[in-house]
């Protein structure tokens, strides 16, 4: 069941943003072509160094895609996906309902730097382009470095002007729109330093389009095998 003890934060309108049309259209596009380009690469690093199934923390879980697609590989045996669009939920719930799913992910709706005292560490932690939407960088990805016993794997904008441009007049068009939400690119050298300072260590990193992947693994876990 969704957690209501943790409301998405008043300053985004996350449901506004991401709303049934939004996650409908995310959602078709995963059924249809599977992960996008910069998801798929995301979990690649995953992919070709675990041998054993891992309790997967979907952060920012969007409509799933990420996870089912863990769980379908046999590279997740379970998944917690936490998310502030109850539409995207829905969306997420009825995928895994259509690949058998359902039962191997909980769901929580909301806030994860809120939730995150009630949500269990896991094997992988993964936020694909999430702090991007968030403008507080230290609170959600440190409390998401520390939910990660092993790795830790993140998609980002990266470093560019013209990526810088790109967010930017996006953001603009939101405020024409009189929408809440903002997009954020945050400085790469604190993304390092957060995740540093939690024992976590950058062992891959490749670029997307406008994306930095960066896969972080703890120091003292060594590798899975």
């Amino acid at each position: 069941m969704p957690c209501t003890c943790c409301e998405p934060p008043a300053f985004a309108d996350y449901e506004g943003m991401f709303d049934t049309e939004w996650a409908s259209r995310e959602a078709d596009g995963f059924i249809r072509n599977g992960l996008e380009r910069r998801a798929e690469r995301l979990i690649a690093y995953l992919s070709e160094n675990c041998t054993e199934p891992l309790r997967v923390l979907d952060i920012g879980s969007g409509a799933g895609g990420v996870h089912h697609e863990l769980l379908r590989r046999g590279l997740a045996e379970s998944a917690v996906a936490v998310e502030a669009s109850s539409a995207y939920i829905a969306a997420a719930r009825e995928i895994g309902e259509r690949l058998g799913q359902d039962g191997k992910v909980h769901y929580i709706h909301g806030d994860f730097t809120t939730a995150a005292g009630v949500i269990e560490s896991a094997d992988a932690v993964i936020l694909d382009r999430v702090i991007c939407c968030y403008p507080h960088l230290k609170q959600l990805l440190g409390a998401s470095a520390n939910k990660a016993e092993r790795y830790l794997a993140l998609s980002y904008p990266r470093e560019r002007w013209w990526v810088r441009l790109a967010f930017g007049l996006f953001n603009v068009y939101l405020r024409i729109k009189r929408k809440d939400f903002r997009t954020f690119v945050h400085p790469h050298s604190e993304v390092h330093a957060i995740a540093e300072r939690d024992g976590l260590e950058p062992v891959h990193a490749e670029t997307e389009g406008f994306w930095q992947i960066t896969v972080y693994e703890r120091v003292s876990s060594g590798s899975i095998a």
